[in-house]
């Protein structure tokens, strides 16, 4: 592939039709004002990540100059990629239904909390971890990751079915990568949520006073705490967080079998390592190279778009539940197969699409997406999202899928679009060279072998590497 052209612009080349689909469109919007009507989603909130640890979340928000140290920020990228190889092989998994679900507490009467959970296995959540060295014990856990106990039960509580049964799984982040599942049995639903409401009113009372003294000490202290590092916050003076209610409201098991299923799924995956691209990171393969190799996370947070995205994820559950047109296990099962290269982390995001020729249902994927546009001009597919479905559709030898579109601005208008393709082959060929490409220069710590970002996507000149692709000789930038 060569770097003059990216390949968005390549994939779109193969697009043959672009259909409106008004059956699921509307059948979505009913689902979609129907969620929207019984509950606001909240202006003011925190993320699950928030209340776990408040203490930080506070000094976060008072200092926002100070910025995580290169070595902190570095080992947080490998543990997200660690993480996105983790969810290629999740997918084995007998009872695998979704990864990456968002969350709000408004549509359970908790109002001002949200999070997006790793994975659901049949009924229970999953929460995926990476660390130095993993807990041993139940014990350990409480002792030394309070955090993420609480992380997988907060998540557990504002989601609508309320799983009793959940796991956290922890893998040591170096070679072998030793895992162990722990099963997470909520015995007092009632307890969890009053710690997350009080997490949550001592949050607001913090910043209303500018007093930080009743959030307890934060849980990075003694481990690298930016903050601390730098004398900014009072933590040394604070005791920690009482765990006692928390202990008291759930069970905590070594789980041998799940652990045993987890280690098989990993080896029959068939990934050699642990390099893998999401649809972003081959679309705009620079941005990845940004988070995997310089440690630097992009940006995207945006208050309405996050609301609106929890509530479609959601709003599809429902339908595909209702009309009947979700997958099966044995059908999930054999998308997760169908997948060509192991490097490719697609979020799962299929359905059976019904019609008078299919009448038992097409199997397609489909991709999300929530513009703020506030006229009715361009509301058709954009190129990116037209590749990013293309992508998915080579990956996994089809030529058709759906791009789900909602549109806050313009009374909240919902559409669907059938796209189809042609020549599978030469797509995957493209794809497959993107990703050896960006494998190459990954190893090679050489970014400017990689086609430049679209314009549209340099953070309005604010990317971190805007010096890097546009100031270098015979470099070719996003500009």
């Amino acid at each position: 592939m060569g770097i003059t052209m990216g390949l968005i612009e390549e994939l779109n080349g193969f697009v043959t039709s672009i259909t409106y689909d008004d059956s699921l469109s509307s059948l979505l919007k009913g689902v979609m004002n129907a969620q929207l009507t019984e509950e606001p989603a909240p202006r003011n909130y925190y993320y699950i990540t928030h209340v776990t640890n408040p203490a930080q979340t506070y000094f976060s928000r008072i200092h926002p100059e100070v910025k995580r140290p290169q070595e902190i920020a570095r080992k947080l990228a490998y543990g997200k990629q660690l993480h996105n190889f983790a969810g290629i092989w999740f997918k084995n998994l007998p009872d695998f239904c979704a990864e990456e679900g968002l969350l709000d507490g408004a549509w359970v009467n908790i109002p001002g909390v949200r999070g997006k959970i790793d994975h659901r296995l049949g009924d229970s959540l999953l929460e995926f971890k990476t660390k130095d060295s993993i807990p041993s014990t139940p014990e350990e856990i409480i002792s030394i990751y309070p955090q993420d106990l609480e992380q997988i039960v907060f998540y557990s509580v504002i989601h609508p079915s309320s799983p009793k049964n959940n796991y956290l799984v922890y893998m040591k982040n170096s070679k072998p990568f030793e895992i162990k599942a722990f099963k997470i049995d909520i015995k007092d639903k009632g307890k969890i949520k009053t710690i997350l409401l009080s997490r949550i009113s001592l949050l607001d009372e913090a910043f209303e006073k500018q007093d930080p003294s009743k959030l307890g000490r934060c849980r990075y202290f003694d481990t690298g705490c930016q903050y601390h590092l730098r004398g900014l916050c009072s933590c040394s003076k604070l005791a920690p967080l009482n765990t006692v209610p928390l202990q008291k409201s759930v069970e905590i098991s070594y789980d041998e079998n799940f652990t045993k299923q987890l280690i098989k799924a990993r080896e029959e995956s068939g990934i050699p390592d642990v390099f893998c691209l999401s649809t972003r990171d081959m679309l705009v393969p620079r941005k990845h190279y940004m988070e995997a190799i310089a440690g630097v996370e992009s940006s995207y947070d945006n208050d309405e778009v996050y609301e609106y995205k929890a509530c479609l994820w959601s709003s599809v559950g429902i339908l595909k539940k209702r009309q009947g047109i979700d997958l099966d296990k044995t059908e999930r099962q054999s998308v997760a197969e169908s997948l060509r290269d192991p490097r490719a982390r697609i979020g799962f995001r299929w359905l059976k699409m019904k019609s008078s020729i299919h009448r038992d249902g097409e199997i397609v994927p489909y991709i999300e997406n929530i513009s703020m546009r506030d006229e009715m001009k361009y509301t058709k597919p954009s190129q990116y999202h037209l590749a990013e479905l293309g992508i998915i559709c080579a990956l996994h030898g089809k030529n058709k899928g759906l791009i789900i579109r909602v549109f806050p601005k313009l009374n909240k208008l919902v559409l669907v679009y059938q796209i189809t393709y042609r020549n599978q082959e030469e797509m995957f060929h493209k794809i497959k060279s993107t990703i050896d490409l960006t494998e190459k220069s990954e190893e090679n710590e050489d970014l400017l072998t990689l086609p430049p970002c679209p314009p549209y996507m340099n953070d309005n000149g604010k990317c971190p590497l805007m010096a890097q692709c546009n100031n270098t000789k015979g470099a070719r930038g996003c500009r």
